[in-house]
Order: C-alpha cells, then sequence, then structure tokens
C-alpha cells in the first residue's frame, strides 16, 4: 500500500507536468485522461501525503490541486513555496495558486517574489512566479506584477559581484500563459 501513491499518481504525470512539459507531448489525450482519472480518484489525505514528500510528489500534488481547483491545499502550498527548499516543484506550486484565483494567491505570489528578488544567485521559480502574477493580474484588471518587471535588475543572475546572465520574466510570462491555455483547454469541466 506504501508504493500506490507514487505508482498510481506520481510516476504516470510528473516528468509530463515538471516544466510544463505536456505542452509538446505526442500522446496529450493519455495525459490527459491519466491526469482526469487522479483528480476524481486522489483524496485530501493521499494529496497531503504527497505534500510531505519528495519534489516528485509534491509538483504531481500541485498540477492536481491547480487542475481540481483543491484550494482548501493553499496554506500547505506557501508552506512550500516561499521557503523554495525543493527543485522544481515551486513551478507548479505557482500553476496552482493562479488557478486557485484569489486575493491570497496574490498575497502568496508577492510574497514569494519580495523574497526572491533581485535574483542575484537564487535562482529558483521566479519566472514562474511572475508569469502567474501577471496572468492573475490581467484577470483582475491588477497591475502587481509591475512593480517586479519595472526594475531590470530584479532579474540579474549574481555570484558575488560578478553578474553571468538574466532571468526573463516576459519568457516566464508566455509560457505561464501557454500553461493556462492548455488547462483550460483540456480541462473545461474545472474551469472557472
Amino acid at each position: 500500500m506504501r508504493d500506490y501513491i507514487p505508482k498510481h499518481y506520481v510516476k504516470p504525470l510528473y516528468l509530463k507536468v515538471l516544466h510544463g512539459n505536456f505542452l509538446w507531448i505526442k500522446d496529450v489525450d493519455a495525459f490527459v485522461e491519466t491526469t482526469r482519472v487522479a483528480l476524481y480518484e486522489v483524496t485530501d489525505e493521499e494529496l497531503i501525503q504527497m505534500y510531505n514528500c519528495y519534489w516528485r510528489d509534491t509538483i504531481t500534488a500541485s498540477w492536481l490541486c491547480g487542475i481540481g481547483r483543491f484550494s482548501q491545499h493553499l496554506n500547505k502550498i506557501e508552506t512550500l513555496l516561499i521557503p523554495s527548499k525543493t527543485c522544481y516543484a515551486g513551478q507548479f506550486h505557482c500553476f496552482a495558486l493562479a488557478r486557485f484565483d484569489g486575493a491570497e494567491s496574490v498575497r502568496v505570489l508577492r510574497s514569494y517574489l519580495d523574497t526572491y528578488l533581485p535574483v542575484g544567485d537564487r535562482q529558483y521559480d521566479q519566472e514562474w512566479a511572475i508569469g502567474a502574477l501577471r496572468w492573475l493580474d490581467r484577470r483582475h484588471g491588477t497591475d502587481y506584477a509591475q512593480v517586479y518587471l519595472k526594475n531590470s535588475d530584479n532579474w540579474k543572475l549574481r555570484y558575488l559581484d560578478h553578474e553571468y546572465g538574466t532571468l526573463r520574466p516576459e519568457e516566464g510570462i508566455l509560457h505561464f500563459q501557454k500553461v493556462m491555455d492548455f488547462a483550460d483547454k483540456y480541462f473545461p469541466e474545472f474551469t472557472a
């Protein structure tokens, strides 16, 4: 029974969810069906177990919570996103927050960006967070993302005093929009 969650939910989904890889897979219908079955089978207890495991489990949990709009897990997502202790999972924590589509989601995303901008040597999920915040801005006629976008120094990668690149928030915004469009297209029964 201990292996049920990884075998039934995580393994079939996480690699396709990671980075929004589902945008480029050939067998979209199989991925959508696997997600849909998981949405109707997964329990809150199983989602909590997934959130208390590794990044593969948490990315899958946030994918399912985001698609299904299981906003009762917002507080847990916040406790995982803000410290940024695991790789990649923050991508779909941002996705879930955007799908929850509320003031609390905006608060959490702004808190994340306030914590991790300027980027410096902390390249985490800032592009996903700005994408989520900008997506919420467009939905609600707000302009919270602009505060973070107007200063290009926020996005520069630095180690000690050496600048070695920059994140691309505009690309993050475009990519995030594609992810949200995918969710709306393939899971219309969960679209607000």
